[in-house]
């Protein structure tokens, strides 16, 4: 905090300090009168509503304010705060404090407080803009398009979230961003339903949910982080019910992706994305938003070196997954009466190429990666890993079925998922039948694609057979040859002479991994020392990248 903000903000403090002792009484005025004069020439307001924007500023975080509570912290009557009131409005003109009155206009809103008298509070934004020491620029909500309308809505909830942001403030901003937004869908939909203030927040979390993070299904747990355990206990108990005013109007409801109501987990209903969300493109949202979506345009363009075989097939691939090639085939496939989908595994030893030739294959043909991480798919919880992978596949679903280029789902380094089942006896029966189930769940998944599906994995020999069948595009991953290696080597260190590639080419048995490991490392000498490595110097660090290098010995006496 610089030392002009930390001077305002000693400001505001000295005004509320004064204020506290008389009110406005007596000489508070004169007492105060450094202080308000610097607070209003930083605010551009005349001195009363200077003071009364360093109440509702001293409050900040707290419930909104009431005018009645502002006349008894202020110490003067209800007939004299009557004055005040064209002020408070002239703070609000200007985006300095913000209403809470207008939420009873909202069409089909209950407001549970009937009160017809405003409350008051200062905007985040205002807050910040203090805080920092930075020009005042309320945020505005005027003219708002739908998907503007929902960023605000999420950046709202991610600093509640944050707890930059308490409820009581959050609902403030929330229904000042309704109030300004009657021309969205989501808005107007409202008219059709009496919804408490919670339901609506409630309902605008699954939207943003939906549209900004992909995430269609959500528990109880993760809308605590916003609304509060407590109140996210109770409503989970009226949605198990089905009580809720959310159930009973069908806007939410139970997500059945186990084949059942599943009473812990809960989406938005189609009735509720129709109506709700009309106004917004959510299958492109869908499509392009999410931490596990890797852009076709933001993958950077790698030269990969494959032996002729290897090489052939790829190119393969790649034709068909072009967008023309690949619906033809489609077309083709479905009137024929066969399966759509084109599920690929890519198998070899660690470092020869199988993820970044998935990264090019989607670069080269337009499409994005859905990356699955599979450690996150796994849960200590019985019965939760389950959910997690069919999850997965949902999502995905959703997104070949909404139109457009299909992208690849990506399972990297699948070995963990796609193992020989176990045996169900013995101690480790729980576990393995949660394995077992995993798998049943992905096998009939790859039955069922109708997009593009890529594993990679490190040990085919673990393959369970039913996946072997499934798998359409098998493509086995060796280690370079010879002419492949010193091709690497060459687009690995720019600097390296053909000689001196052919020579770490023959003497060494390395994959392209470890190449790339080894150029590295090259390039960190560089920064340091400024020379380019000698083939001394490379032949250290290609030693030093041997892990296991033959140090065997017999055990035994000497003969």
């Amino acid at each position: 905090m610089d030392k002009k903000n930390a001077n305002m903000l000693s400001h505001f403090e000295k005004i509320i300090s004064a204020l506290s002792k008389n009110g406005l009484c007596g000489d508070f005025f004169q007492k105060a009168k450094i202080s308000i004069a610097a607070a209003s020439c930083f605010l551009e307001t005349n001195q009363v509503q200077t003071v009364l924007f360093a109440l509702l500023l001293n409050n900040f975080g707290e419930e909104p304010v009431s005018v009645m509570e502002m006349s008894d912290f202020l110490k003067c009557g209800r007939l004299q705060m009557l004055k005040y009131l064209d002020d408070l409005e002239a703070l609000e003109n200007k985006k300095l404090i913000a209403s809470q009155k207008n939420r009873v206009n909202l069409p089909g809103f209950l407001n549970n407080d009937k009160s017809d008298f405003p409350k008051f509070s200062v905007p985040l934004a205002v807050i910040d803009a203090i805080r920092k020491g930075e020009i005042i620029k309320p945020k505005t909500y005027e003219n708002l398009s739908p998907r503007d309308f929902f960023d605000c809505a999420a950046e709202l909830f991610d600093a509640a979230e944050d707890g930059e942001l308490a409820l009581d403030s959050l609902i403030v901003e929330i229904f000042r961003l309704l109030e300004h937004s009657k021309h969205i869908s989501f808005v107007k939909s409202l008219g059709a339903y009496d919804l408490c203030e919670g339901s609506v927040l409630i309902l605008l979390i699954f939207c943003c949910s939906l549209l900004h993070n992909n995430d269609e299904i959500l528990q109880m747990k993760d809308l605590a982080g916003v609304i509060g355990r407590g109140e996210a206990n109770r409503t989970h108990r009226r949605f198990q019910s089905r009580e809720h005013k959310l159930f009973v109007n069908e806007l939410i409801e139970f997500d059945c992706r186990m084949g059942m109501a599943d009473t812990e987990y809960y989406r938005l209903s189609e009735k509720a994305k129709d109506e709700f969300l009309a106004d917004v493109d959510i299958k492109e949202r869908a499509r392009r938003q999410g931490k596990d979506i890797i852009h076709a345009d933001t993958i950077n363009i790698k030269k990969l070196h494959y032996g002729e075989r290897i090489s052939s097939r790829i190119r393969e691939l790649i034709a068909l997954l072009k967008e023309d090639n690949f619906t033809n085939i489609q077309n083709r496939l479905s009137e024929s009466g066969m399966r759509t989908g084109f599920p690929c595994i890519f198998s070899g030893p660690p470092g020869t190429g199988k993820t970044e030739t998935a990264y090019q294959i989607a670069r080269e043909t337009g499409r994005d990666i859905v990356l699955v991480n599979i450690a996150e798919s796994k849960s200590m919880w019985f019965g939760e890993s389950e959910k997690r992978i069919k999850a997965v596949f949902d999502r995905y679903k959703g997104m070949v079925n909404s139109g457009g280029l299909a992208p690849i789902l990506l399972f990297n380094e699948a070995d963990a998922i796609l193992g020989k089942r176990q045996e169900l006896t013995g101690p480790r029966s729980g576990p393995g039948q949660t394995e077992n189930a995993i798998q049943n769940i992905i096998l009939q998944e790859l039955e069922n694609l109708k997009g593009i599906l890529i594993a990679t994995t490190n040990l085919t020999i673990n393959l369970d057979k039913a996946f072997e069948r499934r798998f359409l595009y098998k493509i086995e991953f060796e280690n370079p040859d010879l002419v492949s290696k010193k091709l690497i080597w060459q687009s690995n260190i720019t600097a390296i002479t053909d000689e001196n590639a052919a020579c770490l080419a023959a003497k060494f048995n390395f994959s392209g991994g470890q190449i790339e490991n080894i150029s590295r490392k090259c390039t960190i000498d560089f920064v340091l020392s400024g020379a380019a490595p000698s083939l001394e110097r490379l032949i250290v660090l290609c030693e030093e990248e041997q892990l296991n290098k033959d140090t065997s010995f017999r055990i035994g006496f000497k003969v």
